[in-house]
Formats: structure tokens, C-alpha cells, sequence
């Protein structure tokens, strides 16, 4: 029966339905198997795309109608209980239908929305409170498929005085396509430059001198670390990296070391809607003075609870890995092959590092309740596309076009303030996996096409970017063309 629904709306779909980059089982195609990553195959499971997309919008249907008979079942429906995810109640793919509900969920003022001493909306942030400036995840990150950018109007406008925008710091909404994997690789890459660092001080205090060594994690330099016998340390000449040597991935500056960091501050600063754990953690001046269990003095508790932080921590985790989506015109692939070589030849392979190895695809996020950490093999149970194992053998391999560390950015990009701590010219190198479905570029969406963004590059990167803007046009294309192969891949989805 459900079969001779699907086949007899299958037409009827393909002329409702847009195409939405984002998770589908993927074929191989062209030279996307030279870098580990595949294009989908729109057409090879039509008929169950189709069926998806229509199920979907009649669960969104369905939850309309019984939100409206019976007001707060959305609220209930995305309530998820930490005890149940540790407990291992819910399936991979369960966990990640609950963290979607609450990514695609309009947050209310009887949820929490907001907060006592902020306006109902807020397009210029006032300090570390934030917004809010949107009631739902999806109304910024939303372009290329879920967890995707947004467009040059989504900016937020963050740190202000709450009143104009040259007081604030632009913020286009990132993609975070992919982020599981890049969380995991800057992980590992922390617990190697930590493992230097013990093995620096180690030999201080054997030798009774000063010892000083390089940092390098994945093959990427972070600079040099100096240990005394006493176990102080002196970071004077790190690189792209914190005292802490904990690599940050998330955020324009690099702020971030985990999605579950990540979905605790924006759902602070952009929906006013605070989690237990922020609650009781944060300081006045994330979450408000009001104190208590409800410190943003909106009369409402226990906004947002602890699974659901999980839950949607993995939903973004589990977001499937970017596709290389070769052209058909064999003119175009001939520029395609071009492009690649001459991204290494520009040097902007060099801080945009197409590949880091990977020791292992378990995602784990440890309780912070006491309980067992909630675990998910990102390999087995993503969205697909899922990475796969290098033909050749050996590790993993996440062609993320990334090296994770902060780089100066020259002054055509620095902003008037520090952020954080970080200066106003310093920018985290940005993944450019998926980049052709990201646009505008730059942390502040001044740079409608890719061109223009690397145009834009000065610093660190004024070489690279000199090397380009003499290039021929012809030859940019080579470029062009290579870049906008970095896509995602597309499904069937009912408007």
C-alpha cells in the first residue's frame, strides 16, 4: 500500500519539491573517488526520497494540528531526557530525529524564549546576553540543507550596545555540515599537543633546565613551547592556538572546542532560551542577574534540559560529511583538474590543508550528570554521505580544506575590536568542504562569490591571494571551478 502511494505521488513530488542539499545515499562519480568523498546519485533512489519528503512534511503537518488542539505538545514533544540517552533508550537515528525537532522547533515566550530585561527581538546584540535575534535554529542555518549557513540577512550582530551596528561584531551564520568529524579531528589534535606539552615538562624537570620544543598535531605547526623544571610554561611562540593548547574549530574566531559548547551559547545569545547547565555555570553577564533557576527573569525554568543539549549536540555532529560534485561539460573538468593543482600551487592549500588523518569516527559526549558518556560511530550511523575508509588503507581521511588554527588576516579584514581575547584581525581558518553551498563568504558575508573572498585575503595570506590576482581569468577559472565542486549533497524536500 505504501508503495503505490509513493509511486502514484511520485510526479506530484518532483513538481512540489525543491532541492535540498543534505543527507542521501551517495554513488560514485567522476573524481570525486580520487578524494575520498562521493557525489549522490539524485536519481538511483527517487522513489524513496520521494517518500521521505512527503512523510516529513506530514510529521510537520501532524505536530501543527496537535499543537494547536492542545497548546504546548511541541514543547513537550522536543522535552528529551538525559537519563533516557544514557541509558541507550533511544536509537542513533532516534536521537538524531529528537535533536532535529528541537533544531526545526519555534521557540515561544512559554518555553523561555527570550528574557525579562531583553526585547522581543534584538537585531543588535547589547554584550554577552546576546539577542535574541530568531526563534528557531533553522530560520539562519538553513542554506545547503540543515545546520547549513545562512544568507547575508541572517547576520548577527553580536557584543553591541544593544542599539547600533558599528558597536557590534557582524556574524554570518557558518555551515556546520560535516562538524562531527571536525570536532573529532581537533580532539585528537589537542590530545597530541597536550601530549608534547607532558612530554616537554617531563624532560625539564629530568634534565633540571629548560626545555623547549615545536608543537605539531596531524602535521600542523602550532609553533613552539618552552617548559621550565618548575612547570611553568612559556607560550609566547605558540601559533594559532591557546595557552590551553586546546584546538578550538567552532566559531569565526575559533572559540568553541565542542558542538555541545556550541549549541549552549547560541540558543543563549540568539533565542534567550538557557540550559540547565548554563544556569548554573554561566556568569551574570551570559545569563542574566536575576538569579536562581531563572536568572533572565522571563518566569520560566528549566528551559532547555541537559538531553536536550545532547540531542541536538548530536544531531549537528551527525550531519552528513560534504561531496566533491565533478561538472559534466568535460571543458568544465578539464578546468576542474586544473584547479586543483593550482590550489596547491597558489600555497592556499598551505593554511586550507585538504585532509587530516583521523583515529577513530565514535563521537562521545560525557555526562555531565554523572552518568555514562552517550556514544555514536559517526562512520555507521550519520547522515549519508558518511566518510569513508582511503582505498589505499590506513586512518580515516576528513577532507575538511582546514588546519583549525587561527591565522592574521591582514588589515582589509580586521575588525574594530577584539573578540574574546582574540585580535580583530585573527580569524580561524574556515572548512571548505561544502563551501559552493555557503555563500556569501567571510565572517561577515561581504563577499558574495568565492572570488571575491579570496580577493579579500591579506596577512598571512596576502601571498597566496597576490598569486591569484595575477593570474589570467582564464586561469582563475581553474580555481572557480575546483572550488564550487566542494559542495553537499541534494535530496527531494516538500517546501
Amino acid at each position: 500500500m505504501r508503495r503505490a502511494l509513493v509511486l502514484s505521488l511520485v510526479a506530484t513530488t518532483l513538481a512540489a519539491c525543491a532541492l535540498d542539499p543534505a543527507p542521501v545515499p551517495t554513488a560514485q562519480k567522476g573524481s570525486a573517488r580520487a578524494l575520498g568523498v562521493y557525489t549522490t546519485d539524485l536519481e538511483s533512489d527517487l522513489e524513496r526520497q520521494a517518500y521521505d519528503a512527503l512523510a516529513r512534511d506530514a510529521r510537520r503537518r501532524e505536530h501543527r494540528f496537535l499543537d494547536a488542539a492542545d497548546p504546548g505538545h511541541l514543547a513537550r514533544a522536543i522535552r528529551v531526557e538525559q537519563a533516557d540517552l544514557e541509558a541507550g533508550v533511544h536509537s542513533p537515528e532516534e536521537i538524531f530525529q529528537l535533536g532535529a525537532q528541537i533544531f526545526h522547533a519555534t521557540f515561544t515566550p512559554a518555553m523561555g524564549y527570550g528574557g525579562k530585561d531583553r526585547p522581543h527581538l534584538a537585531r543588535f546584540h547589547e554584550g554577552r546576553r546576546g539577542g535574541p535575534d530568531a526563534m528557531r535554529c533553522d530560520s539562519c542555518h538553513w542554506r545547503g540543507g540543515p545546520g547549513g549557513a545562512g544568507d547575508a540577512a541572517d547576520n548577527a550582530y553580536l557584543a553591541g550596545d544593544g542599539d547600533r551596528q558599528s558597536s557590534a561584531l557582524a556574524r554570518n551564520p557558518p555551515s556546520l555540515v560535516g562538524a562531527g568529524f571536525v570536532e573529532l579531528v581537533a580532539r585528537e589534535m589537542s590530545r597530541d599537543l597536550a601530549r608534547a606539552r607532558d612530554a616537554l615538562v617531563g624532560k625539564a624537570k629530568a634534565e633540571g633546565k629548560p626545555a623547549r620544543g615545536p608543537l605539531v598535531a596531524k602535521g600542523v605547526a602550532f609553533g613552539e613551547l618552552e617548559a621550565r623544571p618548575d612547570g611553568a610554561l612559556d607560550g609566547t611562540s605558540l601559533l594559532g592556538v591557546d595557552t590551553d593548547l586546546v584546538v578550538k574549530p567552532f566559531g569565526w574566531k575559533g572559540h568553541f572546542a565542542s558542538l555541545r559548547d556550541v549549541v549552549e551559547d547560541e540558543l543563549n545569545i540568539h533565542h534567550g532560551m538557557q540550559s540547565t547547565w548554563l544556569v548554573t555555570h554561566g556568569d551574570p553577564a551570559r545569563i542574566g542577574s536575576f538569579g536562581g533557576t531563572d536568572p533572565d527573569g522571563d518566569g520560566v525554568a528549566d528551559e532547555i534540559r541537559e538531553g536536550q543539549v545532547t540531542a541536538l549536540a548530536l544531531f549537528l555532529a551527525m550531519q552528513e560529511v560534504p561531496v566533491v560534485d565533478p561538472p559534466e561539460d568535460q571543458d568544465h573538468i578539464v578546468h576542474l583538474g586544473a584547479g586543483e593543482a593550482r590550489f596547491h600551487a597558489l600555497g592556499c592549500a598551505s593554511c586550507h590543508i585538504p585532509a587530516l588523518p583521523l583515529d577513530s569516527a565514535v563521537y562521545s559526549l560525557p555526562s555531565r550528570e554523572g552518568g555514562a558518556e552517550v556514544r555514536v560511530d559517526l562512520a555507521a550511523d550519520a547522515a549519508a554521505p558518511r566518510i569513508t575508509p582511503p582505498f589505499d588503507g590506513g586512518p580515516l581521511r576528513v577532507y575538511l580544506y582546514s588546519d583549525l588554527k587561527r591565522h592574521d588576516m591582514g588589515p582589509g579584514l580586521a575588525e574594530k575590536q577584539a573578540d574574546r581575547g582574540v585580535r580583530p584581525g585573527t580569524f580561524l581558518t574556515r572548512s571548505l568542504w561544502g563551501v559552493a553551498r555557503s555563500r556569501p563568504y567571510l565572517h561577515d558575508a561581504r563577499a558574495p562569490t568565492l572570488e571575491d573572498a579570496i580577493l579579500l585575503h591579506g596577512g598571512e595570506a596576502q601571498a597566496a591571494r597576490d598569486a591569484f590576482a595575477a593570474l589570467s581569468e582564464f586561469e582563475r577559472a581553474d580555481l572557480r571551478v575546483f572550488l564550487t565542486s566542494l559542495t553537499r549533497a541534494r535530496r527531494l524536500s516538500v517546501p
